[in-house]
Parts: C-alpha cells; sequence; structure tokens
C-alpha cells in the first residue's frame, strides 16, 4: 500500500519481539522446518492480527444510543462516527482504521512469497507448512473483507462498485490503485477456497489460528453479501456439519461481568476483535432501547448480554465474545446456524429454517420456557431469521455488514437524536461507505469514495 505500512509493520513487531521476520522474510535457505516456524511466528504477531479490523461499523450500526451528554465528551471519531459525519475521514486517528488490516495483509504477502520458496519432504513439516500457509491465506481474505465492507462501495450485482486497493505482491513501492468490488470479493474466495486445501480440519485450540471451519463461515458470509445464497447455504452447511458446538446460556453465571471466556469460547470458529475506541471501555455506549426491548423475558440474552447503567437509564453491552472490553469481530458457531437459517428461507425450506432458529433458540431461552416456533411461510421465516440474527449478534462488526447487504430490501432506518437535532441514515445511503482517511488520499492519489 505505501512505505509507512510497513513501517508501522517493523514498528509493532519490534514491541513484540519480532523485527527481525518483518524487516525481511526469513532466511530460506535454512532448513525447513525453521523457516516454517519463523513464518507461523509472523502470523501469530497479536500487535498485527488480533485487534485490527476497522472498528468503525461498531459505532455506526443501530446498536448504539448515546446520551447527548455522553456524545459531546467521545473522542472525535466515535462521536463524527455516531452521527454518520464525512469529515470523520479527516480525523488523523482514523488512519489506523485503514493501516492497520493492510499492515496485516502484507505480513500475508510476505508469508506467502516466502513459503511458496520453501521445499519441504517431511510429513510433520508438511503439516506445519499447511498450517501456516492456509493461515495466511485466510488471514489476507479475512482483511480485505473486512477493507471492503468498510471502504469499498456495496456490491450489487450488475452495477459497477469500487473496491479497496488489493496489494497481492511484496513491493511497498507499487502503487496499486482500486479495484472494482467483484474483484476484491473474486480475490476473498479465491484465497479462501485454496485456504481449504491446507489449513487443520478442525477448529484449532488458540482461536486466533483458523481451520477448515473458519473458511468456511467465512465463505457462507462473504455469498451472503454477494446475495449468493445458493453458495451461503453450501457453506453455512459445510461448516455447521464439521463443528456446531453451541453454549447453553442456561449454564452460565447471570451476574458475570465478563459471561463469555475467550480462547476456551466453544461457539468461536476464529477470534479477533475490532480496532477499538475508547469509547468502548467506559461503559458509556448505551444499547439501542428497541433492541434491548426486542428480547422476551425469558431470553437470557437480556441479562447475559446487557448491564444497567450506572445512570439507572438503559443498559450498556457487556458480552463481547472477545471475553473483554474488544468488540468481537470474528467468526462463530452461532452466526453460522443463522446464516444457514436464512439461507433456507430464502430458498423456500420453511421447516429447516425454524428448526435451526430452535436449534440456537433452546441454547438462549431458559430451558423451562422455550417452545419450538409454529409452521409459517417462507417470508415470515425470513422475518423470524432476521431477528433472531439481530438479537444473537449486536455490537460485532457484523451488524454493520448485514445492513449493508440487506439494504437492497429498503428495511432499516437509522435515526440518532441528540439533544434538538436528528441525524438519519437511509437504506443504500452514500455513508455507508465510509470515506477512507485523507492521509491515504494525499498520499497514494487513489479517488475518494464519493462524499454524501
Amino acid at each position: 500500500m505505501c512505505n509507512r505500512i510497513f513501517i508501522l509493520i517493523a514498528a509493532m513487531a519490534l514491541s513484540a519481539g519480532c523485527r527481525k521476520f518483518l524487516n525481511k522474510p526469513p532466511d530460506i535457505s535454512q532448513t525447513g522446518p525453521e523457516a516454517i516456524a519463523d513464518f507461523q511466528s509472523m502470523l501469530d504477531n497479536n500487535k498485527l492480527f488480533v485487534n485490527s479490523t476497522p472498528g468503525l461499523g461498531v459505532m455506526a450500526a443501530d446498536d448504539c444510543q448515546l446520551d447527548t451528554a455522553i456524545w459531546r465528551r467521545e473522542e472525535a471519531v466515535p462521536k463524527r462516527v455516531y452521527i454518520w459525519d464525512a469529515a470523520t475521514y479527516q480525523q488523523p486517528s482514523i488512519s489506523a482504521s485503514w493501516a492497520n488490516p493492510y499492515a496485516a495483509i502484507n505480513v500475508c504477502n510476505v508469508v506467502l512469497d516466502g513459503m511458496d520458496k520453501l521445499t519441504v519432504t517431511d510429513n510433520p513439516s508438511r503439516i506445519a507448512y499447511n498450517a501456516a500457509y492456509g493461515s495466511a491465506l485466510f488471514l489476507r481474505a479475512f482483511y480485505y473483507f473486512s477493507l471492503e465492507e468498510t471502504y469499498g462501495q456495496p456490491y450489487r450485482n450488475g452495477a459497477a462498485a469500487s473496491g479497496v486497493p488489493l496489494r497481492l505482491g511484496t513491493d511497498a513501492s507499487e502503487k496499486i490503485g482500486r479495484s472494482p468490488a467483484d474483484s476484491v470479493y473474486s480475490q476473498i474466495i479465491k484465497d479462501l477456497s485454496r485456504s481449504l486445501q491446507y489449513l487443520p480440519a478442525g477448529v484449532q485450540p488458540f482461536h486466533n489460528r483458523p481451520g477448515r471451519p473458519a473458511a468456511m463461515a467465512l465463505l457462507a458470509r462473504v455469498y451472503l453479501c454477494l446475495h449468493e445464497y445458493t453458495h451461503a447455504l453450501t457453506w453455512s452447511d459445510s461448516c455447521w456439519k464439521s463443528y456446531h458446538t453451541l453454549l447453553d446460556y442456561n449454564k452460565i453465571k447471570l451476574t458475570s461481568q465478563r459471561p463469555f471466556p475467550d480462547n476456551t469460547n466453544p461457539e468461536i470458529l476464529f477470534q479477533c476483535s475490532a480496532n477499538d475506541f475508547l469509547a468502548q471501555y467506559y461503559g458509556s455506549i448505551g444499547v439501542d432501547s428497541n433492541l434491548y426491548n426486542s428480547y422476551e423475558a425469558e431470553d437470557l440474552r437480556r441479562i447475559l448480554l446487557f448491564q444497567p447503567m450506572s445512570t439507572g437509564v438503559g443498559h450498556f453491552f457487556k458480552g463481547n465474545y472477545t471475553g473483554g472490553f474488544y468488540p468481537f469481530a470474528g467468526l462463530a458457531v452461532d452466526e453460522v446456524l443463522l446464516s444457514r437459517a436464512e439461507c433456507y428461507a430464502r430458498t423456500g425450506s420453511v421447516a429447516a429454517a425454524l428448526n435451526d432458529l430452535d436449534t440456537l433458540r433452546i441454547h438462549r431461552l431458559k430451558v423451562e420456557q422455550f417452545r419450538p416456533l409454529a409452521g409459517t411461510t417462507a417470508d415470515s421465516a425470513l422475518q423470524l431469521v432476521l431477528q433472531e440474527r439481530r438479537k444473537e449478534t449486536p455490537f460485532r462488526e457484523l451488524r454493520w455488514i448485514d445492513l449493508r447487504r440487506l439494504n437492497p430490501e429498503g428495511n432499516v432506518t437509522i435515526t440518532r437524536v441528540l439533544g434538538s437535532l436528528s441525524y438519519t441514515l437511509l437504506p443504500d445511503d452514500l455513508r455507508y461507505t465510509f470515506l477512507i482517511p485523507e492521509s491515504e488520499i494525499k498520499y497514494s492519489g487513489i479517488p475518494q469514495n464519493p462524499k454524501p
């Protein structure tokens, strides 16, 4: 992308003790297993890969509801993102939302380029090689998808849309223009499809290392965004059949401040958190009242995901699947099940859609009050699925992605009220595509997204 991204990589790696790997690729003249371990170390650098998706959609989506006084005290970026102010892109602190994913992508490019030059002969080395190579392909696809769903124009079949720049090589001095959105998605699908040939079959003990279920889950998410529901059904079904453990919320302590563990949460397919803003730390971001009121009294998520505000008015979100303050931006089994249910509903398999909903709901409602859903039409089943998806995945970057892809159906208008002022985001508003940071536009000369 630009030289400063590699400077960022080196600076981050220095703090993690990995500078020698990022200033140049490992010496591939050394024995295979040692070089493989070096490449794996690059991919295990948490400074680059764990807290580095753009994160802007968390504050922009309709999960949040800020009191006027609290909004005035917020930092510039979350304050502007909350009201979809186009001037957000001029804020210097927003550059990390763009640069961090590209820093991770460039590491993946270095790994893939270096590993292509390795010769591996013994089976243990081949297993390690495949895991690292498949991870690099998956991670590159994952971060390109997060960039595209933030800065790329929403994909609409048959309509021209500008995507983000695709950098697939390691030459930091090469000028790269923006790619069409369909080309970006094609590359994402290509990388994920290839990763399935290399990744380990199961979910990995360290959830920031992907296995095949994570790649399948991301393929399902990508195809939902492309409105290709047959393909999305194929991958969500394949993922569910390969791994389908759900937490039983009846067995979680209801008074826990952090109810969901990190690396021991069995629902996590791939652990990642969004680039965070300080606003997330203070319990000052209220939950949209319509969202909170949508949970029935017997729904345990009403207690496990939310906590009353210290002011006594409203609630804040505490149920991050990261196990802490950071917003969850990874992949989990609950999303996969809901994706499959949505595809069933959209393709007319109503009974299968309701069965998937009941499979989730029996793990989320008080067990003594659970009742199976009754038969309904395909359209009604779809609405039930989307409502359940809304309640299951708040304060994940997924909600912003869902809003973008569902906009052609025109069913969501978001309104913020701050004092005497009202701000509205209509379906397919230009502000569903964030403007690229001004610093990047000045440096690279790539065209900016249309301004509202």
